[in-house]
């Protein structure tokens, strides 16, 4: 029999992957302190403050949502890909999941409704239309035109600004406060510099490509700079888009932005580049990229943009769950180039009440309602709204448990 740390080769109570076994739940009404004000930080704050916690989201900017998660307008669109893969399988229950959730918040959510999906290549072509065949998603979310031009009626773009502000209004968030450092004795301890900030008894790491600095996960910032083109003057014709449209790059066709009728249009994708400042031949590219969804749209003059640095991980999967303490980690499954059945394995060691929530590169919006959801079942110990598999393809160590597997 296995006691409560040790699994015999042998023996079958054990669970299959004792390295993906979640630490032992977080007791109710406990502080937790989530370090990013993005919308999965967000999302997650609030997740937990209605399972019982106490929960602070320290934010370094002066108001929330204001990296990556700060364009003036979002689309949901879907994973077009095909399978039962658990990166397919967990962005199909993520959409359904972002439409119900960010519809409970605001019925009118939508900026825009409707969203066509455009090929950018004969083999996506052909990939589009599978996917309609194999009937991914319900024939009321879906349909498909001869030339293989996929339509999502009930998807389209939604509005950041009123997503944050009916959030924030519900949350303890302390704007303009950085944290640059985090230290566990008996309980967490957050700091600017050297300036003790708070004291929690868990701690979140949730601030999207700067999440390297607390934790030893592998995420790439990834650069991606947007463009604003005025929009005043189109009368809604043949020539209009009414819904969003994207193929190599997305176009949101007018909406009122800040008193003013705007086309949003984007984004670069430049991988390993945290320079926030506009360029110009990225507006190019990005009218370039439009022009062939809606050629009407070069000549539109350019009003301003905006750039923000994502964070993306190795299999474009987010990072969900609790922190392994990668030393012991490692020295715990290390065995694991001889076959998962060689010896004895402990469960998985981690760091003490230390998560993380990163990598959700471009799909923020539509990951963050889901993943929220699953990492607050997870500290409070009930059940997740995901399967077992599709919790394990998001653990924080599954990149670890690869390279050991292959004897790394």
């Amino acid at each position: 029999m296995a006691n409560k740390n040790i699994y015999r080769k042998n023996d079958r109570t054990a669970p299959s992957k004792p390295w993906f076994q979640p630490p032992p739940p977080l007791g109710k009404d406990r502080h937790i302190a989530i370090i990013g004000a993005g919308i999965a930080g967000l999302v997650t704050a609030l997740a937990l403050q209605k399972n019982g916690y106490q929960v602070t989201i320290f934010n370094r900017d002066e108001r929330p949502m204001n990296g990556a998660s700060g364009n003036p307008a979002g689309i949901l669109d879907p994973h077009i890909s095909l399978g039962k893969s658990p990166e397919n399988v967990f962005y199909h229950a993520a959409l359904f999941h972002a439409l119900d959730y960010y519809h409970s918040l605001d019925p009118d959510i939508l900026l825009v409704k409707g969203l066509t999906g455009y090929p950018a290549r004969a083999s996506e072509q052909q990939r589009f239309v599978k996917f309609h065949q194999q009937n991914h998603l319900p024939p009321e979310f879906m349909s498909i035109s001869p030339d293989g031009i996929l339509h999502f009626p009930q998807l389209g773009a939604i509005s950041p600004p009123r997503i944050r502000e009916i959030l924030a209004g519900q949350l303890s968030i302390r704007n303009g406060k950085a944290i640059t450092r985090i230290r566990h004795h008996q309980k967490w301890h957050l700091y600017n510099d050297e300036t003790e900030c708070a004291v929690a008894d868990a701690v979140i790491i949730c601030c999207g490509a700067d999440s390297i600095s607390f934790a030893d996960i592998p995420l790439d910032p990834v650069r991606g700079q947007i463009t604003l083109l005025d929009g005043g003057g189109l009368d809604g014709g043949v020539n209009t888009p009414t819904g969003v449209l994207c193929g190599k790059g997305y176009i949101i066709p007018p909406v009122r932005l800040d008193g003013r009728m705007t086309i949003v249009t984007g984004a670069s994708f430049q991988r390993n580049d945290r320079d926030r400042s506009l360029r110009p031949e990225d507006h190019r590219e990005n009218l370039a990229n439009a022009g062939k969804l809606w050629p009407e749209i070069t000549s539109r003059a350019i009003t301003g943009g905006r750039c923000a640095i994502r964070a993306y991980s190795p299999d474009h999967m987010p990072v969900c769950g609790p922190l392994p303490d990668f030393p012991k980690y490692h020295a715990a499954y290390e065995m694991l180039k001889h076959g998962p059945k060689h010896q004895d394995y402990i469960n998985a060691p981690y760091q003490p009440n230390l998560y993380i929530l990163s990598g959700l590169g471009a799909r923020g919006f539509l990951s963050a309602p889901l993943l929220g959801d699953m990492l607050s079942a997870l500290i409070s110990g009930t059940p997740p709204p995901l399967p077992e598999a599709i919790c394990q393809s998001l653990h924080p160590g599954r990149f670890m448990i690869r390279k050991l597997i292959k004897g790394k």
